[in-house]
Formats: structure tokens, sequence, C-alpha cells
């Protein structure tokens, strides 16, 4: 977000003193602004849409579903138009998800499935990942100065 000022933040609960289920944004509203840092409501399918317009329009959306298992309400959004945008006009569709599953806290069947399969199958789509936790923050986050 440093290096872009076209990435934005979106999901639940990922701004201000929470900074998401995982932490993973905790402070970014403080030094980003509310403008790239934006909660949003229990609605996966409207603010999956709503990045998709942002990334046509010429934004970086970075889209934080607060666990994997919700993805599925945005499905028809991800799949039926984001992921064939390219394939039916030319449309570049520029937008991350993140989708974190269980990661250590024992939630259940609730908050810890990897339905990470129904998107690899999906062409327009590239699923990627990480197999551990630097693979997860980068190749330099890792290395000390």
């Amino acid at each position: 977000m440093r290096r872009n000022p076209d990435v934005v933040l979106m999901g639940e609960d990922i701004a201000g003193d929470f900074g998401g289920a995982f932490k993973v944004t905790k402070g970014f509203e403080e030094e980003f602004g509310a403008r790239r840092v934006i909660n949003t409501p229990l609605a996966e399918l409207g603010f999956v849409g709503a990045a998709t317009g942002m990334a046509l329009m010429g934004l970086r959306p970075v889209i934080e579903m607060q666990f994997a298992d919700f993805i599925t309400s945005a499905f028809d959004s991800i799949v039926q138009f984001a992921a064939t945008a390219h394939y039916r006009w030319g449309g570049a569709v520029p937008w991350v998800i993140r989708a974190p599953a269980d990661g250590g806290i024992r939630s259940g069947p609730f908050h810890s499935q990897n339905p990470e399969a129904w998107f690899v199958h999906t062409p327009g789509i590239k699923v990627v990942a990480p197999g551990t936790p630097a693979d997860a923050k980068g190749p330099h986050a890792c290395r000390h100065p």
C-alpha cells in the first residue's frame, strides 16, 4: 500500500482498532486512512461486486473475507462476472481476495473450510495458497536489516 496508492482494502472488521479476525490489518486505517481501509457490512456478494467495479475503474482492491467459508456468498460475483470479464470483453479485474481459514484458533466447522478447489478449476482465476507463514508474509519480511 505504501508503494501503490491505488491499493484499497475492503472487508469485515478490518479497520479501526480490531484489525480483522487475524489482526493482519491492525493499524492500517491509521496509516492509510479510512478511504483506503474500508469496513464492509456482512454482505460478501455486495462488497466483492463493488471491488470488481473498483478494479475495472483502475483501483487495486484487496478483499478480505473474514473467514474463507464466507466466500460462498460471493461465488456468483467471483465466478460468473469477475473471472469472465477478460474473456467477455477484455476487462481486467486486478483484485485479490484474502480468505483465511482457521489459523489455529480451533474454530470448528463454521470457520475452517478450505474452498480453494472450487476456484482452481475456474478459468480467469488464479489461486495462491502459501505453504508457510514466511510464504504468506513475503520473501523480505523475515529478513533482518
